[in-house]
C-alpha cells in the first residue's frame, strides 16, 4: 500500500487525539465524522479501507458487507462485542484493538478509577443524597453510609484492572480476596479456588473479567444467591457477564444491598431505548442502583493514549505489508 492512500474514516471523532491524527497522516487520508445513526453509517463508510470505531454502533455483517474495500477495523477497546470479529476475519479483515496489550494497559487507570468511584457512591449513598439536596432538602440522617475500612472486597478476575482495584483496596485498609482461572496470581491477597466461596465471603464484589463465550452469565443465579444480604456488586466489565435480570430480582426483594454498573447487557442494541431496561426502571423507582453509560474508559487522557497506541499498531501493520 502506498503511503497516504488509505481511506481511513473515524466514525466518532469528538475530541479525537490530534497527535494520533498527525502520526497517521503520512499513511492514510483521514476523514473525521460524527455519525448519528446507522443509515448514515452505511452511507458514509461504504468506501472505507479502515474504520476507527468507538462503542456507538455494532459493526456487524451488514456494515462489513457494505464496505467491500474494508481491511482494518480499529477500536481502542479491550472488549470486542461491538464488532463481528469472526465474520470480518473470515473475509480477510484485521481488527486492531487493545486486547492482549497488557504492558500498555497497565499504564491506563481510568476503568479502575471509575470502579472505585462507583463503589464509594454506592456505599455512601452519594447520588441519592445529591438528588435530595437538589430538591431543596438537607437531610443528613437519611443518607448514612458505611466505611470501606475493614470490609472484604472480592475481585473476580485479577488481571490489569483487578490488580489496580486490589491496590486501591489496600490503601483503604480492606481485606482483599479474588478468584481467577489463572492460579496463584498473587501472594498478597486471599486466593479462592471456587468463585462461590469468594461470593459467600465478600461484602463487595468487583467484576473484571473479559466477555467471551465462556463468561456469558458467568456471574449466574447460583453465584448471586451466595452473596451476603448486605453485599454490593460493582460491574465495569461487560453487561453480559452477569445475569442482570436476577440481579434485578435480588435488589427488588432486598436480598442484596445494591448494584453499580457501567455496562448493561446487549447495550449496543438497547442504546436508543435504555429507559425500558429493567435495571433503569428499578433505579428510577429509588432502588440502590447506579448506572453510568459505559464511561469507565472515557477520560480525555486515557482516550488520547489509547488512540495514539492503536494508530501506532496500524502503522506497524502497514510497514510490515510494505516490506
Amino acid at each position: 500500500m502506498r503511503n497516504g492512500t488509505m481511506n481511513l474514516i473515524v466514525t466518532e471523532s469528538e475530541d479525537f487525539s490530534s497527535k494520533a491524527l498527525n502520526s497517521i497522516s503520512s499513511f492514510a487520508k483521514v476523514t473525521l465524522l460524527d455519525i448519528k445513526n446507522r443509515k448514515n453509517f452505511l452511507e458514509q463508510t461504504k468506501n472505507a479501507e479502515a474504520l476507527f470505531v468507538r462503542l456507538k454502533f455494532h459493526v456487524n455483517k451488514e456494515i462489513i458487507d457494505n464496505s467491500p474495500n474494508l481491511k482494518y477495523i480499529l477500536t481502542a477497546t479491550t472488549g470486542l462485542d461491538h464488532i463481528d470479529v469472526a465474520y470480518f476475519e473470515s473475509k480477510g479483515g484485521i481488527v486492531i484493538s487493545l486486547k492482549g496489550e497488557y504492558d500498555f494497559l497497565k499504564t491506563i487507570p481510568s476503568t479502575a478509577e471509575h470502579t472505585w468511584g462507583l463503589l464509594l457512591a454506592l456505599m455512601r449513598n452519594t447520588t441519592k443524597a445529591f438528588e435530595d439536596v437538589k430538591e431543596g432538602f438537607w437531610r443528613r440522617d437519611l443518607f448514612k453510609g458505611n466505611n470501606l475500612k475493614g470490609k472484604k472486597i472480592g475481585i473476580v478476575g485479577l488481571g490489569r484492572v483487578g490488580t489496580q482495584i486490589g491496590k486501591y483496596a489496600d490503601a483503604f485498609d480492606m481485606e482483599v480476596g479474588f478468584y481467577d482461572t489463572i492460579k496463584s496470581k498473587s501472594e498478597s491477597y486471599i486466593n479462592f479456588n471456587n468463585p462461590k466461596e469468594l461470593f459467600s465471603w465478600a461484602d463487595i464484589i468487583s467484576i473484571h473479567i473479559p466477555l467471551c463465550k465462556e463468561n456469558i452469565h458467568f456471574i449466574n443465579k447460583d453465584l448471586l444467591n451466595s452473596l451476603k444480604e448486605n453485599a454490593v456488586l460493582i460491574n465495569t466489565s461487560r453487561g453480559s457477564v452477569i445475569d442482570e435480570l436476577y440481579v434485578c430480582h435480588l435488589i427488588a426483594t432486598k436480598k442484596i444491598r445494591g448494584y453499580a454498573t457501567d455496562v448493561i447487557e446487549n447495550e449496543i442494541n438497547t442504546i436508543n431505548n435504555v429507559s425500558k431496561e429493567q435495571l433503569v426502571q428499578l433505579a428510577k423507582k429509588g432502588q440502590n442502583i447506579i448506572i453510568t453509560p459505559h464511561i469507565a474508559g472515557a477520560t480525555y487522557e486515557s482516550m488520547e493514549m489509547t488512540e495514539e497506541f492503536i494508530f501506532t499498531k496500524l502503522k506497524n501493520y502497514l510497514n510490515e505489508e510494505a516490506r
